[in-house]
């Protein structure tokens, strides 16, 4: 059985940072295009700085309002940012890119929080759907998302599920 303690507030943070490598690579978040690359963490974390090119997108500030919402226990309101997060990413970036992954996944978190679990787990699947799509099987840019649905496979009682969940996230780390 997996403990409830192997949660980890706020795990979209390791995959902002993930985008945060994404969008250097890609040579994205130039002119507010909204390929800028952060799920969230703290204010100073998103800046032009740690992107390391063009102006803090529309995303990367609600994605980083997100963040403070969920951290500071305001899932309500951060549903509210967090689906505006996505309906950018989604208008800026089709509906197929890891930043509408990302959104999909800190929503997920919210929705989560809030015990509303058959929403999340569908918000959970297709972002994992869009980031196997866009990295493969076996990228480790999918292993906070296995983390996540394994705690929340742990939380409804789907123990078998989120060990499989977390030995899968396990096998992509240990390559």
């Amino acid at each position: 059985m997996i403990k409830k303690s192997l949660r980890v507030m706020g795990v979209s943070i390791l995959t902002a940072l993930l985008a945060v490598s994404l969008t250097a690579c890609e040579g994205g978040g130039e002119g507010g295009n909204g390929n800028g690359g952060s799920s969230g963490g703290e204010t100073g974390t998103i800046s032009g700085s740690v992107v390391g090119q063009g102006p803090v997108t529309e995303w990367e500030i609600l994605t980083s309002e997100v963040m403070k919402l969920y951290s500071s226990g305001d899932y309500t309101q951060g549903v509210k940012v967090a689906k505006r997060a996505l309906q950018v990413a989604q208008q800026n970036d089709g509906p197929d890119h890891p930043n509408v992954a990302l959104g999909l996944g800190n929503l997920a978190e919210l929705y989560e929080a809030q015990k509303e679990y058959a929403k999340a787990e569908q918000l959970y699947k297709r972002s994992l759907e869009i980031l196997e799509k866009a990295f493969g099987q076996d990228d480790p840019f999918l292993v906070p998302t296995l983390f996540n649905m394994a705690s929340l496979y742990n939380n409804i009682g789907r123990e078998n599920e989120a060990q499989r969940m977390m030995e899968r996230a396990n096998n992509i780390q240990a390559k």
